[in-house]
């Protein structure tokens, strides 16, 4: 499923209407139906409904759902935020029809503040019809006092039509005043504002309604993002040949595992296995390689020269050329902590991997302080920043790259040629060609040391299957929070990052029960 901008979904409406034919008020009229139909599918007894209707075509999609609201027995009320005269040509189309049928449409005045207040607190329903997808800037002042009347006097559910009326499309920001919904009924495509904060945050369930634009239209012209889905990659997990053995699925390298840390790499290395790898080895300081060893008996072990003190020596990559032709892909980071001589080391390391890597966790930390490391690589690179480790990237906050964070890694995959996998709630994989995905499955049970680690081996681990960059970081982050959905069983505050990795099995096999039931 595509996700839109504003402009892009504009774009598709005209698309719809001015080269295939569908009348605008055709769509309209699919619009207001869903809403209406979202609003009866969830409170089935009718009740007093009360639509905030703009004069865009937002509001026109609030005239059709208070017709189809009162055709299923609910009272239902239109308040106009504007006068008739500046109704766009399909929204008057739909205001005369409420008219001709008896339905009230009360014009917005100051002087019936009191009777709107009233007519808020007696409603059973709210519908948010009020601003839509087009708002730039600054509004007037009083939609902004429509909406806090809103929020302040509801005592019935709110649901907004598109989006939330107060909320930018395109980047999640909001205006001092922005509907609190409890669902958001959104057409064709969801929008960029459904999975950024703060906005995403005043969306409830976001429902996504057919409205009758045909795919052709997205396909003359795609969005540049999508929604991370399963039907864009799926064809990467076939059935394994009868025929095959373990080196059919290659072979992954994770460097990491300093003193102290040696939980994060045994973590990445399994999961490599734990997503189809066929072998996996962890490189680690040789002090540890002991204490591993006695721990990991699916994975390989490997000492790499080390200071003395649990860490990597500056010069211990020129050990890699010894076995480098074993390999097929690598997670750096998990565990490998901060040394002397770590800038040198890391651009030495990822000058000398001639196959795909992951970094992530402290390759993301030095790669900040040392950009150039990056500069001489020769494969597939994919970054998978947590938004503190995007933060030191990019010489912003955490809290600035939460202000964008599409932006951010949009940016930056174009940037530094790789593709970006900057996690958090419906983390974003950036691309180099500009396009993005966001992921829909995950849970807050996985804010949980470990779980980050558990992501780079399940990259990793395809990557060296053969997987393409782009495919991996895809297919690994919706695996991986879909493992951490079934890996809750009792309570969300609990999940350790060892069952995250457990139940990696049981998302490639619901995974390839979905397939059989398509």
């Amino acid at each position: 499923m595509y996700l839109t901008t504003a402009q892009e979904m504009r774009d598709l409406d005209r698309y719809a209407i001015e080269t295939i034919g569908i009348p605008g008020v055709v769509l309209m009229e699919n619009a207001g139906k869903a809403v209406a139909r979202s609003l009866t599918d969830r409170l089935p007894r009718p009740g007093t409904a009360l639509v905030l209707a703009g004069t865009g075509n937002n509001g026109g999609d609030g005239f059709v759902a208070a017709r189809h609201l009162a055709a299923a027995g609910w009272k239902a009320v239109v308040w106009l935020a504007g006068p008739e005269e500046k109704l766009t040509s399909d929204a008057r189309v739909f205001f005369q029809v409420c008219r001709n049928l008896g339905i009230p449409v009360v014009r917005d005045a100051e002087e019936r503040r009191g009777e709107l207040i009233r007519r808020i607190e007696e409603a059973d329903a709210i519908v948010d019809a009020l601003l839509g997808t087009g708002i730039r800037g600054q509004v007037r002042p009083r939609a902004l006092e429509l909406i806090r009347l809103v929020n302040e006097h509801r005592r019935g559910a709110v649901v907004a039509v598109d989006v939330p009326s107060g909320a930018d499309t395109d980047t999640g920001a909001l205006l001092p005043e922005a509907i609190r919904a409890d669902w958001t009924v959104t057409f064709a495509y969801p929008k960029w504002c459904h999975y950024l904060l703060p906005a995403a945050d005043h969306c409830g369930e976001v429902i996504v309604a057919d409205i009758g634009i045909p795919r052709s239209a997205a396909e003359h012209r795609p969005p540049a993002a999508r929604v991370n889905d399963p039907s864009w990659w799926r064809e990467w997990l076939l059935p394994r040949s009868r025929w095959s053995h373990k080196g059919t699925y290659g072979h992954l390298l994770v460097v990491g595992g300093s003193r102290g840390m040696l939980g994060a790499a045994v973590l990445a290395g399994l999961a490599g296995l734990r997503i189809g790898a066929g072998l996996s080895t962890v490189a680690v300081p040789a002090a540890q390689e002991p204490i591993l060893a006695a721990k990991v008996t699916d994975a390989l072990v490997w000492g790499w020269p080390d200071d003395g003190e649990g860490r990597f020596a500056e010069d211990s990559v020129r050990i890699l050329p010894e076995r480098i032709d074993r390999f097929t892909a690598a997670a750096v980071g998990p565990g490998l902590g901060r040394f002397p001589g770590e800038g040198a080391w890391l651009r030495e390391l990822l000058e000398t991997l001639p196959f795909p890597v992951v970094l992530d966790a402290d390759g993301l930390n030095i790669l900040a302080e040392h950009p150039d490391a990056l500069r001489a690589r020769r494969g597939e690179t994919i970054l998978t920043p947590h938004p503190g480790e995007m933060a030191r990237l990019a010489g912003t906050t955490a809290a600035g790259v939460e202000s964008s964070r599409h932006t951010l890694a949009r940016e930056w995959a174009e940037k530094t040629g790789s593709v970006v996998v900057l996690k958090g709630t419906h983390t974003i994989i950036a691309f180099p060609d500009g396009t993005q995905m966001v992921n829909p499955t995950g849970t807050p049970a996985m804010a949980k040391a470990g779980s980050g680690d558990v992501l780079s081996g399940v990259i990793g681990g395809l990557l060296a299957r053969g997987i393409p960059a782009s495919v991996a970081a895809a297919m690994g982050v919706y695996l991986h929070g879909l493992a951490g959905e079934l890996a809750v069983r009792t309570s969300e505050h609990s999940l350790l990052a060892s069952e995250i990795l457990s139940q990696l099995g049981a998302a490639l096999s619901r995974l390839a029960s979905d397939r059989a039931r398509a």
